[in-house]
Parts: structure tokens; C-alpha cells; sequence
């Protein structure tokens, strides 16, 4: 706001800073002026106001005034005393005393009133005065105040400076005291010293009563021995210890539902039974109104995020995170601490991570607790039948420590990759969440949503430099990363995203070289090379340039899912998630030198000594093949197991007697030589869920028909027919849906378990649920082609399941983003040219071909 009366300045000096914007400007005011009209207001560009002016005379000073005469002389005295206590005046006063003339009382009133720090209203009350004797009193006010102002700050000063002196007087003294003391041989020894440390480390401290009793026996103890003995360093190092964990400290925790799901649900995509059972966890703090402990397992295959999980719990319920992994562990002490009467002996993890999380309420994360291991110096799975009882760990003892500690309100988060090898008892006090892997939808919206925008980041090209193409991105997880998890499709874009880095560099130092060579006129030319190259486009064309050529074509051993007779698709779990299996079986009678089975070709009987010849007429022994006229027998291949060896032999046996209930004068099981192979060899496999599978792939040879396509199934066979329950559906509809498959035989008592699962999951699947090979004969076979059953099916009616096509994953949560960043429904339903919905294959049985071992076998 523009005042009425204002100044003529006249810059006398302008100085530019030279490290930092802006500068300062030394100004000499000439006359006093009033404002008549505004001509333009203050703008953005134009920061001052045009205005016109008229010119104000200054007041004649009356001559023998004794008034004016007396102000005159008493600023001139308040202004030097001010100058003497003010460093900031003085400095001022200096700069521009040579402008003013301090005889003249008009002069000085205005050099006064101009160095003052008064408020703005008395000074402008100061400028508009023109009445000389009330102008000299106002100045001479400010002045004063000036100086009582400048007096206290004068004071404050001297204080501070007092107190700072009295403090390093004071430590001058204590050292000379210390030396005094140590001269006269009455210094407080190191003992008390240390005493007084641990008294004090407990003091606020909500102690058991047992520990206590050990803290203040051990004090007594350290006050009896000498330094120099090593039972005094023992006993420090317990009494250190002891004195350092967090006895009955809790830290508060989260109870926000709404703050604990928006952070989960940053962190991660999917994983709802985790971050259900998390707020479900809250609720139950919120209501008991006190913090409590539980012991959750997650089972899942590698790269699924069970381990990133648990940093998202701890941060949704705003407690300390601790991790260790007992991958390979086999000493106990590890866990519960080595006897004080060793050398070197430590407390385990769990008092460790009570040390460092300085809290009774950490979320403590066991990594890979499937693989612990057990030699002669214990078994550490026993020593968690402790640590993840709820009932006992209230008062849990380290060897080390020997006094109660208390974990019942630590929340324990073990990660696995199957539950197999967990013993049982350790098993049963865990709460056990399974994550099955993610599908194509779900990995297409945790790419766009959390790995390319990560990945990015981190290897410094930014976002806004890479542009990958969603069918880019599609093709790269259909045909590069079929992992059940997303740890490989992490490190494909990872590579991407560095060899785009190295590309953005190696042309921005060409495009200078460049324009180095061509002189400084080609600067711009320069910048327009830089600014073509900073965009990298990553397309179907391009994308094997930055991540080589793919490493699964095609799973699909049979085009269009067409299988010939004696060849079914089955459904297999491993630890590193859900895969498809194919069971094929080929046969010829002993006289005819065709074979039946594949595509009618000769079929390959040999005798390598690698395979397994299993004779099943009652009648044979293991040593030579049965000369009756039921003398065929079956040879098995393709490294399977114990288990999975006993089904062949019960669907061999099953199928024989099937066929001849539906066709009395189909022999060719009982006299055939007959060769069943699960491709993959190189990979073990065991587990009776394959027995409907062997069972259909053998009738479906006797009869010389082949399934209905795109059909994949699962069970085990008994030998009245009975079809069981078996494990693993959720990753085994995944496989499914993956390879492509439309129809879904499974077990009769398995229809709670795909009930469970989300629609997108099902989406485009028909699944029959069964209780009798009768029903799957009927299901996996065309009625047109193979001959019906003569009498009913013997087991429970079947059950079947259509889920439509529509429902995907962005239906069930966030919706993944596209290559633009905005939300779209990308995904394995995409329609094709021809109106039949995009499929995204999965790897067959065992999805890592390279893992050796148990790691991958089936189940």
C-alpha cells in the first residue's frame, strides 16, 4: 500500500553478491515528496508503482528556539551513547556520516530516524511531521527506545559470555581436580564407575523379578574382583548384556486399519490373505487395547515377495524390523546362545535383535526356515518348538543370558518355499498363509506399477527416458519370465534399463565429440543430438537387442492343445509354484510291428538299463516277463519317484480292468508291451496326483482315442476307481490357465479349494469335480468317439464350474498402468485378430528346467 508522503533516493552504490542471487544497493535520500495521482499500479514485470509527485520544502529551523535547541543537543548525546553499545549503529553511522551535516537539527533528525530499527509507522509518523519541534521529539523517542533496546541485547550478550566462561572455567578445574586426586591416590576407581553405569542403564526399566535378583548378585559380585582378572571382563560383558535390552519397553502400535492397508497395498500387489490377516491382526490389538505377538509362516515359490512382506508389516504397524535367515543353520547356539563358561560365548539372534531393535515388540522375520539343517551340534527346529510357541516364549532363556525373556509380543514372520520339509510339530505352531504365484494380469500390473518405475530409478535413466511398449512387456513375461514369482522379470528389466543407460551415455559423448570437431558454432546442433537420444523406445522389434532371444518359444507340445491318443495333460505342483505336466503312453502287441500310441509310428521299447520295467500280471516276477496269455508289462520313465512309480502301477491295473468292463474284447492292455514316459527327464518327479492322469493316458490308448483338447487334470487314482483329494490347486489352476487350458478335471473334495480362489484366477476355465474315474472317462473323452458306459457312473455326482472370461486382476485390486501411466485392463485376455482370447503359456512340468534336486520336485 502506498504511503501519502515518500523520499527522493539516489543510489549511490550497487553491489552484486557473487555466489548467490540478488546484491545491495546504498541509497541517499534527497527531499521529501507527496503522491497526487497513480499512474500505473505495481505488476510481475514492474514491481514499483508510477506515481506523480509534488516536491515538499522543509520546515525553516526558528532561530534562539531554545525547545528546538535542547532535542538537538539530546540526540546527539542518546546517538552517542547508542554508537558506544551498538556495533550494528556504529557500522552504519560510519558509512554515511560523511552526507550529513549534525549541526543542522533537521538533518540529524532525519540520519537518526533512518538508521533506527523503530517500527514503520513511527518512522513514516516521522516523515510526514513538518512541524520541526514535534519532528525533534518523535526522532528523540525512537532514539531512546533504540538504546534501551540496544543495553538489553548489550546484557543478554554479557551473560551468555559469562556463563560460557564460568563452563570452561569449571572444566579447567575438573581436569586439575583429576589430577590432584590422582597424585593423592583417591580417585574413584573404574569399578564403581562401571557399577554406577549399569544402576543407571536400569534405573527407568521395568526389571522381572528373577533378572533382578541375577543383575544386582552380579553387580555385587564385579565389585569384589580386580581389573585385571578375566572373570572381571566375563562378568562386564553379562552385566553389559543384561543392562542393555529393552526390559518392558513397548513401542505403540499402528491401529489405523485404513493407514496399515494404504501402506500395504504400496508396498505390494496381490498378496490378500497377508494383508487381510495383518489388519485382522490391528483389529485385534485395537480391541484388547494391548500389543500382541503371533507367529505367521508364509509358504510360497521364490520371487513371490514373502520376504519384502515383512518389511510392510513392520512398517504398517510402525514397529523395528529385524531379519535373519536360517538357510543351512545347524548350530542350536545360534539361537539360544553359547554357556557363559565358553570363550567368546554370545547371546543367539533373538537377544541380539532385542539389543538393536531397543524394543519387546519387534516384527522379527525367520528367513527360510524349510532349510534348516541338523548335525551333531544340535537340531535347531527344536529350539524354535520354543521360540514360536505362544505358550512358552513368554519366558524364553538364552544360555548365554539363563534368566526369563519375554517374546510373547514379538510378531514372527517366517518365509519358506514349501511346508514339506518344516517338521510337523514346528509346523503346527505356525499360522500358515500360502502365496501361489502371480498370473500374467498380475505381473503386467506389478511391472508397470512397482518394477519399471523402480528399476528406472535405480540405474539413473529416469522414467521419463524409457518407454516400454505394453506388448513389449507382454512378450517379455510370456516368453521370458514364466517364473511363478517376479524376481526374473525384475532382472530383465534391470538389464533393459542398464543397457539403456550405457546407450544414453555413449551418444551424448559422441554428439560432443561431434560438436567439438565441427567448432562452438555447432553448440545447438549438439544439444539436438543429446535431446534425440534421452528417449528410448523398447518394442516388440527391438526388445531381444536388450535381453537376447527368448528363452520359452512355445510350452505347447501339441498345437492348438490336440493331443494324440495315449497323451494327456496333467497338473503339477513344485516348490517354485504350478506347472503342466504330459503323460504319454505308447504300446505295441508282442507279434505286430506297429505300435499304437503318438502319431501311429513304431513305438520305442528298448531296454536301457536307466528305465523301469514293471510287470503286473499276477502271475510274473520281477526276473522274466509272464508266458500266459496275459503277458504284457509296462516300462516307466522319466526319473520319477517312488510314489509316482506305485501310481503307474495302480492306473495300469485300473485301466485293464476298466476297458474290459467297457469293452470285453479290448485285450490290448493285458497283452501289450507298453512304454509310459513324463517328458522331462532330467527333472525328478514324484507324488500320486498324477494317478488320473496315467490312468486316462493308458485307456485313452487301449481305445485308441484321443482326449478333447486344451483338457489338463489331477488326482490320484485308487483301485476301485475312487479319485482322492490332493494338494496344491491354487498354483495348479495358474499352470492351467497360463498353457491355455479350457477344461479342468479335478478331485471331488478339491471344490472348497478352487471355491476360494478369485475370479480372475478362474477366469475361462471350466472345471468338473469328480469322485470317479467313471466321471473323468466321460468328461476327458468326445462321446461321439469312444463307446459309452454300461452301466452308471459309481461316484458322487459331478459338480461343474464355468467362470466367464471377463473378470481379470485389475477387477480384484488396483488396476495396472499402462506404458503411458494411465490405468488399463492389460492382460492375458486381450482379444486377437481372430476374436479368441490371448493365452499365456507356463512352464511344463518343473518350471525351472535348470534346478537340480528336490528344489523343483513334483508333487
Amino acid at each position: 500500500e502506498l504511503e501519502e508522503v515518500g523520499t527522493v533516493l539516489q543510489v549511490v552504490n550497487l553491489t552484486q553478491y557473487p555466489n548467490i542471487s540478488g546484491g545491495q544497493v546504498v541509497v541517499m535520500p534527497q527531499r521529501r515528496v507527496r503522491r497526487t495521482r497513480v499512474v500505473s499500479e505495481p505488476s510481475p514485470n514492474v514491481s514499483l508503482a508510477a506515481v506523480n509527485v509534488e516536491y515538499l520544502n522543509e520546515p525553516e529551523v526558528p532561530q534562539g528556539n531554545g525547545d528546538v535547541k535542547a532535542l538537538h543537543l539530546e540526540i546527539i548525546a542518546t546517538m552517542k551513547e547508542l554508537l558506544k553499545t551498538s556495533f550494528l549503529y556504529k557500522e552504519q553511522f560510519e558509512q554515511v556520516i560523511k552526507f550529513y551535516d549534525l549541526d543542522h537539527p533537521i538533518k540529524l533528525a532525519d540520519l537518526v530516524a533512518g538508521m533506527s530499527l523503530a517500527q514503520r509507522s513511527d518512522l513514516q509518523s516521522v516523515l510526514v511531521e513538518t512541524d520541526i519541534v514535534e519532528r525533534l521529539r518523535k526522532v528523540l523517542t525512537i532514539v531512546k527506545k533504540d538504546l534501551e533496546f540496544a543495553r538489553l541485547q548489550s546484557q543478554v550478550k554479557s551473560q551468555v559470555e559469562e556463563n560460557v566462561t564460568k563452563e570452561q572455567k569449571r572444566l579447567m578445574l575438573m581436569e586439575q581436580m583429576k589430577q590432584i586426586k590422582k597424585e593423592l591416590g583417591i580417585e574413584k576407581d573404574d569399578k564403581q564407575s562401571l557399577i554406577s553405569q549399569f544402576q543407571d542403564a536400569i534405573k527407568d526399566k521395568t526389571l522381572p523379578e528373577e533378572a533382578s535378583k541375577v543383575i544386582d548378585a552380579e553387580l555385587a559380585k564385579l565389585g569384589t574382583l580386580e581389573p585385571s582378572s578375566s572373570e572381571f571382563n566375563v562378568c562386564r560383558t553379562y552385566l553389559e548384556w543384561l543392562t542393555c535390552l529393552p526390559w518392558g519397553k513397548v513401542d505403540p502400535e499402528n491401529k489405523e486399519i485404513q493407514k496399515a492397508e494404504d501402506i500395504l497395498n504400496e508396498d505390494h500387489y496381490g498378496l490378500e490373505d497377508v494383508k487381510e490377516r495383518i489388519l485382522e491382526h490391528i483389529a485385534v490389538s485395537f480391541l484388547k487395547e494391548s500389543v500382541q505377538g503371533k507367529i505367521m509362516c508364509l509358504v510360497g515359490p521364490p520371487g513371490v515377495g514373502k520376504t519384502s512382506i515383512g518389511k510392510s508389516i513392520a512398517r504398517a504397524l510402525d514397529r523395528k524390523f529385524y531379519r535373519f535367515s536360517v538357510g543351512g543353520m545347524h548350530d542350536v547356539a545360534e539361537l539360544r546362545g553359547h554357556r557363559r563358561t565358553y570363550v567368546g560365548a554370545m547371546p543367539g539372534k533373538l537377544i541380539q535383535c532385542l539389543k538393536i531393535t531397543q524394543t519387546s515388540n519387534p516384527v522379527v522375520l525367520i528367513d527360510e526356515i524349510d532349510k534348516l539343517g541338523r548335525d551333531y551340534r544340535g537340531d535347531p527346529s527344536s529350539a524354535f518348538l520354543e521360540i514360536l510357541d505362544p505358550e512358552q516364549n513368554n519366558a524364553f532363556r538364552d544360555h548365554y543370558l539363563d534368566v526369563p525373556v519375554d517374546l510373547s509380543r514379538t510378531l514372527f514372520v517366517c518365509t519358506a518355499n514349501t511346508a514339506d520339509t518344516i517338521p510337523g510339530p514346528l509346523l503346527d505352531r505356525m499360522e500358515v498363509i500360502r502365496i501361489a504365484g502371480y498370473v500374467f494380469e498380475e505381473k503386467v500390473a506389478i511391472a508397470n506399477q512397482y518394477l519399471i518405475p523402480q528399476t528406472a530409478e535405480t540405474s539413473g535413466i529416469g522414467t521419463d527416458r524409457l518407454d516400454l511398449d505394453t506388448e513389449a512387456l507382454n512378450k517379455m513375461i510370456s516368453d521370458y519370465a514364466r517364473e511363478a514369482g517376479v524376481r526374473h522379470l525384475r532382472q530383465l528389466l534391470e538389464k533393459v534399463s542398464r543397457k539403456v543407460a550405457l546407450s544414453l551415455v555413449r551418444n551424448k559423448a559422441e554428439a560432443k565429440d561431434e560438436a567439438k570437431a565441427e567448432g562452438e558454432a555447432e553448440e545447438a546442433k549438439e544439444t539436438e543430438a543429446v535431446k534425440e537420444v534421452e528417449k528410448t523406445h523398447i518394442t516388440m522389434e527391438n526388445l531381444s537387442k536388450y535381453i537376447g532371444q527368448p528363452l520359452h518359444y512355445s510350452e505347447q507340445l501339441y498345437a492348438a492343445g490336440k493331443t494324440p491318443p495315449g497323451v494327456v495333460m496333467g497338473l503339477a505342483w513344485t516348490s517354485l509354484g504350478g506347472a503342466t505336466l504330459f503323460v504319454e503312453a505308447r504300446g505295441r502287441l508282442p507279434r505286430s510291428p506297429i505300435g499304437r500310441g503318438g502319431f501311429g509310428l513304431p513305438s520305442p521299447v528298448g531296454t536301457e538299463d536307466s528305465v523301469k520295467e514293471v510287470f503286473l500280471d499276477p502271475d510274473s516276477d520281477s526276473s522274466k516277463r509272464p508266458n500266459s496269455s496275459m503277458n504284457g508289462f509296462m516300462k516307466v520313465t522319466g526319473q520319477l519317484g517312488s510314489v509316482m512309480n506305485e501310481s503307474s502301477a495302480i492306473s495300469l491295473t485300473y485301466s485293464r480292468l476298466f476297458v474290459r468292463e467297457l469293452d470285453p474284447a479290448n485285450t490290448f492292455l493285458d497283452e501289450a508291451h507298453i512304454h509310459l514316459n513324463v517328458p522331462e527327464g532330467a527333472t525328478p518327479k514324484d507324488g500320486p496326483s498324477a494317478g488320473v492322469t496315467m490312468a486316462s493316458a493308458l485307456v485313452s490308448l487301449a481305445l485308441d482315442r484321443p482326449l478333447k483338447p486344451l483338457t489338463a487334470m489331477t488326482g490320484e487314482l485308487t483301485l476301485t476307481g475312487k479319485v482322492l483329494k490332493v494338494g496344491g490347486i491354487k498354483e495348479k489352476v495358474i499352470a492351467a490357465r497360463r498353457e491355455g487350458v479350457e477344461t479342468l478335471i479335478l478331485p471331488k473334495h478339491n471344490e472348497a479349494d478352487y471355491s476360494e480362489l478369485k475370479d480372475y484366477l478362474k477366469a475361462g476355465l471350466t472345471a468338473h469335480f469328480v469322485d470317479h474315474f467313471d466321471d473323468v472317462y466321460q468328461l476327458a473323452f468326445d462321446k461321439a468317439q469312444v463307446l459309452s458306459l454300461p452301466f452308471p457312473p459309481r461316484g458322487l455326482p459331478v459338480v461343474s464350474v464355468s467362470t466367464p472370461l471377463a473378470p481379470t486382476a485389475s477387477d480384484e485390486g488396483p488396476k495396472p498402468l499402462s506404458d503411458e501411466g494411465t490405468p488399463s485392463n492389460g492382460g492375458s485376455s486381450t482379444p486377437l485378430p481372430g476374436g479368441e482370447p490371448l493365452r499365456q503359456p507356463t512352464p511344463a512340468a518343473a518350471a525351472a528346467a535348470g534346478v537340480s534336486g528336490d528344489a523343483s520336485r513334483q508333487r
